[in-house]
């Protein structure tokens, strides 16, 4: 599952983007409808898209505390058991 920054965070980063007037009236009625600002409303869509298409692309987005729980489960040294070695040797004879 993708994981990404915590929406609490200052926004710093800017987009800009043009729309015909059909465009815009409809998606100003929709963040009406939904309570939120146009902004808030384009946005969130975009992010839960962008997070669909790179988890279909098999990519992980991952937050700092994921990203290290992560990394140490490569670092840790890990017994062999009798499943892992079996799946080493089925590995091997593929």
């Amino acid at each position: 599952m993708i994981s990404t920054s915590n929406s609490l965070e200052s926004k710093e980063a800017r987009f800009n983007l043009r729309a015909s007037s059909e465009d815009k009236a409809i998606i100003e009625k929709a963040a009406k409808i939904r309570g939120v600002k146009v902004s808030q409303f384009i946005l969130k869509d975009a992010v839960k898209r962008a997070e669909k298409i790179l988890e279909e692309e098999g990519l992980m987005m991952l937050n700092d505390d994921d990203r290290q729980v992560f990394v140490n489960a490569f670092l840790e040294s890990h017994k062999q058991t009798p499943y892992l070695n079996n799946a080493i040797n089925d590995y091997k004879n593929s």
